[in-house]
Order: structure tokens, then C-alpha cells, then sequence
């Protein structure tokens, strides 16, 4: 008997988190369920990422190559893939493929599953994407949030209550695992042995607040902390952020390390996490700290708070309050013994809460509420 086939739209030029998301979900669902993932490919952009080799074969990945910002003939592509894969469920991630999902599923009478990863308001085109998101998402059959606090999100925005299915994120120790040494991993990455440094990690744009993480990092410093930050990523306020760093006097105090296509190299060279965000939905980064036994200190945003507990598995602070940052960096540099111990509850935390098979289970579930067998 082939397979059940489940037919993802994604529209990421790069290995975002729904990506991953993606990769540990076909790894995990088990062998008479099968994923695939229709990439849009905007206009000049480069190769859709090789989420079939990156999932070690689990799933299979179609291109839908757009001719133009507002191209209607993707729908009629998206609708032939659906009819050749002999899809039985349609899943959606962002507002582009929350209305080919919409068509797809008039016209292969499939259930439709959106997803909500969060929302950020970053300029008036964002915004107009959040519109429509909240236009789509109440019309479909089911739609997944990642946290508690994205499911409050989109019922506020109009989705029925009981088609909202909390699914958190997962995190698969495979994809951050590096033969390096931390010797060799430090050398790769500039960093000198004997420094202590804390991993910034994530897009560099207004909502991940790393400009608090730069003025938190020299109120730090000025109170005696031995730190240096290493900010791991590319976005469109990097020029602002080095200005920033030259304007705080920070010096090698701060590295831009730019994209990292192996954040495991960066976790494997660094002593702690630190996430400044204005915004979160269940982010990813905290997953891996956690998974890997790094310590974090972190906002409480969005599903921040549902992941670890303050005082227990992280420094959990008030955001946009750069003075609370710095003295939660203070005390988790000075402190190694309860560095240990939120480490190790943290762990065990990530290992119950957010395991790739736990999660297949709950979308495996969520089908056969759809009635998709």
C-alpha cells in the first residue's frame, strides 16, 4: 500500500526554523507516511535549499519557480503537484502558502493545515503579510501553533478555538552535532581560547533586540564581567549594529560572525546563550541551548517562558529592559555551580517537552482527527 502523502508549501530561499521543522518531521513520521515540500523559488533567487538531502532522504522536495512577484500560474503548478504526489493533506507556512494551500485544497477537496510561527512588525510590507495571514488562517481546517502564546495570537485574529492545535517546536541533536573539538571549532570562528563568550544567535533585524544584547554587553562589562559576545547571523541591520558596537566602544568585545550554515559549530565554541528579543514564537535557538547544555539568558516573550522556567532552567528577564539583561549575564558568568544546575534541568526539560518523535506523534494525531488515514 503506498504511502499517505502530506504536501508541505514552504516559501524560504534559506534553512529557516519552519525549514527544520520540516526536516525533523519527515524524519520522525514513520514509513506509510510521507512528506513532501513544494519550495517557491521567487524570481533571481538562488537553488532552493536541499531539504531532501538534509533530511537524509526523508522527504521529497518539488520547485515551484515564480516568474514574478504576483505570478497566478503557481496555483495551477501547486494544484498538479498535489494531484501527482496523490496528496491527502495540504500544510502551509507563511502567507504565500496559505493561499496556494487554500486553492490547492478546492482543488483536491484535501483538509488544509496552516501554520503560525509568530508575527513580527518590522515595516508597513510585514505588516501586510501579517493581514493576509490573518485573512487565510481562520479558513483553515486546522491550524498549529507553536506555543500557547501564538495560539492566543491567532484566536484573538479570528481562528475558532477548537482548530487551533498547540504543536511545539523540536529540536534534533543530529543537525547541531560537529566532530570539531571546541579547540578547533574556536579557531574556525576567530575566537581566542580563555574568553568567555555567549552565542547571539539569530537574524539581525529589530525584533531579535540585538542592539539591547550590544548595550546590555557593555553595561556588563563596566560592572567586571569577563564576556565577550559572538552574534551569529546576517540581516538588514548589521551596519546599524556595528555602528553601535564602535559607538559603545566595544572593540573584539563583539564578533559579527555573519550566517552560520553550522550553528553547531557556533554552540560547540561558546560558553552560553543570550536571547534579547522583542518577539518570539518558540524559538528555536532556546531549543538547541538547551538541548546542547548551554546556559541562556533570555526575554519573556512569546513562548520563551513556556519553554524554560526562570530561576530553575535559564535567566528568564523583563523585555527591552537592557539593565536587567546585563545583570542576568553578570550573575550567570559568575555563578558556574548554578550554571550547572539550570543546565541540567534544562535538558531534561528539551529531551521530555520538544523530542522530534513526540511531535510526529501529535501531527500524526492531528491527521486522524481530519480524518486523513
Amino acid at each position: 500500500m503506498p504511502p499517505m502523502v502530506v504536501l508541505s508549501f514552504l516559501d524560504a530561499p534559506v534553512v529557516t526554523g519552519p525549514a527544520r521543522g520540516l526536516i525533523h518531521l519527515a524524519r520522525a513520521l514513520p514509513p506509510e507516511v510521507r512528506l513532501h515540500v513544494a519550495i517557491l523559488r521567487g524570481r533571481g533567487a538562488g537553488p532552493v535549499p536541499p531539504l531532501d538531502e538534509m533530511s537524509d532522504g526523508a522527504l521529497t522536495v518539488h520547485e515551484i519557480q515564480e516568474r514574478g512577484p504576483y505570478d497566478p500560474s503557481i496555483l495551477a503548478r501547486a494544484v498538479a503537484i498535489a494531484w501527482r504526489t496523490g496528496a491527502r493533506v495540504v500544510q502551509s507556512h507563511s502567507y504565500k502558502p496559505h493561499l496556494i494551500a487554500m486553492a490547492v485544497r478546492a482543488a483536491r477537496r484535501v483538509p488544509w493545515v496552516g501554520h503560525h510561527h509568530g508575527w513580527t512588525a518590522e515595516n508597513d510590507k510585514v505588516k501586510r503579510y501579517h493581514r493576509i495571514d490573518a485573512w487565510s488562517l481562520p479558513r483553515a481546517d486546522r491550524v498549529v501553533a507553536v506555543a500557547q502564546s501564538a495560539r492566543d495570537i491567532v484566536v484573538h485574529e479570528g481562528v475558532r478555538p477548537d482548530r487551533v492545535v498547540v504543536i511545539p517546536n523540536a529540536v534534533d541533536a543530529r543537525d547541531l552535532s560537529t566532530p570539531m573539538t571546541r579547540e578547533e571549532a574556536r579557531a574556525k570562528l576567530g575566537i581566542p581560547e580563555g574568553e568567555f563568550v555567549a552565542a547571539v544567535v539569530g537574524r539581525l533585524s529589530h525584533e531579535k533586540g540585538q542592539d539591547l544584547a550590544l548595550r546590555a554587553l557593555a553595561q556588563a562589562r563596566a560592572q567586571g564581567a569577563q564576556v565577550t559576545f559572538a552574534l551569529a547571523g546576517d540581516g538588514p541591520d548589521r551596519a546599524m549594529l556595528e555602528a553601535l558596537s564602535r559607538e559603545l566602544d566595544l572593540g573584539l568585545a563583539v564578533r559579527f560572525l555573519g550566517h552560520q550554515k553550522l550553528v553547531g559549530v557556533v554552540y560547540k565554541a561558546c560558553d552560553m546563550l543570550v536571547m534579547p528579543s522583542r518577539s518570539e514564537a518558540m524559538p528555536n535557538a532556546l531549543l538547541e541551548a538547551m538541548t546542547l547544555g548551554l546556559p541562556v539568558v533570555a526575554t519573556r516573550v512569546g513562548g520563551v517562558p513556556e519553554v524554560a522556567d526562570d530561576g530553575e532552567m535559564a535567566w528568564i528577564v523583563e523585555p527591552e529592559s537592557v539593565e536587567s539583561l546585563a545583570r542576568a549575564v553578570v550573575d550567570c558568568v559568575a555563578r558556574p555551580e548554578e550554571r550547572a544546575r539550570r543546565v541540567a534541568q534544562a535538558r531534561s526539560r528539551a529531551a521530555e517537552r520538544h523530542d522530534p518523535a513526540r511531535r510526529a506523534e501529535r501531527y500524526l494525531d492531528l491527521y486522524s482527527a481530519l480524518g486523513v488515514r
